[in-house]
C-alpha cells in the first residue's frame, strides 16, 4: 500500500492556532460535524477523503483552551498511547470506567482521537 498524501495546511504556527477546512478554505479552531454538515458531508467521510486523523481536525491551542485543568496536555496518537501505557504500569489496569473516574481527559481524548474506546484500547 502506498503512502497517503498529507494535505496539511495550517496557519503560520503549524496547526497550533487553527486548522484549515479542505472544502471551503476556512481557518477554524475545530472542523466540526456542524461545519461539515454545511458541505453535506460527515466527519468520517471528510477524514477518509482528505486522509486526516481525528487529531488533525482540532487545533492544539483550542484543546488547551477548552481545559481548565492545570497541566492539561492535548495528546496526539503516539503521546496518548504512551500516556495510557504509563497509567497501565502505575495502576495495573486501563478499564474505561477506571480511566473515566481517575483520568477523564485521557479517556475523552482517546475516544476523540481513535473514534471510540475499543479502537483506542486496541491501538494502545
Amino acid at each position: 500500500m502506498g503512502q497517503r498524501p498529507r494535505n496539511r495546511k495550517f496557519d503560520n504556527d503549524d496547526g497550533i492556532g487553527f486548522v484549515h477546512c479542505r472544502i471551503c478554505g476556512d481557518y477554524r479552531r475545530v472542523i466540526s460535524g456542524r461545519h461539515l454538515s454545511k458541505h453535506d458531508t460527515d466527519r468520517e467521510t471528510y477524514m477518509e477523503e482528505y486522509y486526516l486523523s481525528t487529531d488533525e481536525l482540532i487545533a492544539k491551542a483550542f484543546r488547551r483552551i477548552q481545559s481548565s485543568r492545570r497541566g492539561y496536555y492535548p495528546y496526539g496518537k503516539r503521546d496518548w498511547i504512551a500516556a495510557v501505557k504509563k497509567v497501565y504500569k502505575q495502576d495495573g489496569k486501563v478499564f474505561a470506567g477506571d480511566l473515566q473516574a481517575k483520568y477523564p481527559h485521557l479517556y475523552g481524548q482517546g475516544v476523540w482521537i481513535f473514534g471510540n474506546w475499543d479502537k483506542a484500547l486496541l491501538a494502545a
